[in-house]
């Protein structure tokens, strides 16, 4: 009977092994070079250790300038679901004693007995659980962030001006003509400035301006009357006609906006208890991977 881990290694990777717990072995490389693409991951190689024996290491991973070695031992359990047992741990230690790597971490997909345990955390060996994703696993994790976002905005602003003298009218048109605008209205980028006691600003500006400035807390219909006694206005540069005030019109309109924000990754691997956190492998982070079926080296 074939292991799940088996099944799923197969759906991204081909091997012609049929040696039992292999594609497992992989797995857990492709997952270490997934966490940390800049290190060097290694599937199934032999070291020397002091005694001058050889000994298969399942996943070796060298990483940093300082080539960091860290020692894996891996243990497809899946088909008996049996925790890992002292004697693994203890035959593993022995091995780390003699090649002496920075860090050695044994990593099965069921878990492990107390006794293994004890002992692995008296050798200084880590342990991990790498298994499957299953759908219970998202229990107290985020699936989807949504958001309502509460708008206030205004409409366009109409404007009107108030020029007190029928003269001061028939020249604003005169200039409005004379410089081939229309009569219909005033539009953004047209050259009319309003000379204020300490500034020329272009009409528009000073609208956007104006009508920021309106508090946005309640919404329906405005008419705002802005003051401008002593102000001109100017048709490019026609000479200012004086102007008695302006008058706005726009509506605050209040709208709801509803966003779901979901992630499209497929969760395929979770490692649990790897420096103190579960870290999700997504199918994304596998499918870039490749190995060299020669050396064993796991590629980007």
């Amino acid at each position: 009977m074939p292991s799940s881990y088996d099944q799923l290694h197969d759906q991204y990777w081909q091997t012609s092994t049929p040696k039992t717990g292999t594609r497992y072995e992989r797995l857990v490389a492709f997952v270490f070079k997934a966490l940390n693409t800049s290190r060097q991951v290694v599937h199934d190689i032999k070291l020397i250790g002091a005694s001058d024996v050889k000994h298969q290491i399942d996943v070796t991973i060298n990483e940093g300038k300082t080539q960091k070695r860290i020692l894996v031992e891996c243990k497809d359990f899946d088909v008996s679901s049996n925790k890992v047992g002292l004697s693994i741990i203890r035959d593993f230690a022995s091995v780390v004693d003699d090649i002496k790597p920075d860090e050695a971490i044994v990593i099965t997909c069921v878990g492990f007995t107390v006794n293994a345990q004890k002992f692995a955390k008296h050798k200084g060996i880590k342990l991990a659980v790498l298994r499957e994703f299953q759908s219970a696993d998202m229990d107290g994790r985020i699936r989807k962030i949504c958001v309502t976002m509460h708008i206030m905005h205004i409409t366009e602003p109409k404007v009107a001006l108030k020029l007190s003298e029928q003269a001061n009218i028939d020249k604003f048109q005169y200039d409005m003509a004379k410089a081939g605008m229309s009569g219909l209205g005033i539009w953004k980028g047209q050259p009319i400035y309003l000379n204020l006691a300490d500034e020329r600003i272009q009409i528009n500006e000073f609208v956007e301006r104006k009508s920021n400035e309106h508090p946005r807390n309640t919404p329906g219909p405005v008419v705002l009357e802005i003051p401008l006694t002593g102000s001109t206005i100017e048709i490019e540069s026609s000479g200012g006609i004086p102007i008695d005030a302006m008058i706005l019109e726009f509506e605050v309109v209040h709208a709801d906006q509803y966003y779901e924000v979901a992630s499209n990754k497929i969760a395929r691997l979770i490692l649990e208890g790897f420096d103190g956190k579960d870290i999700i492998i997504f199918e994304e982070d596998l499918m870039r991977l490749s190995i060299n079926e020669e050396s064993g080296e796991v590629n980007v």
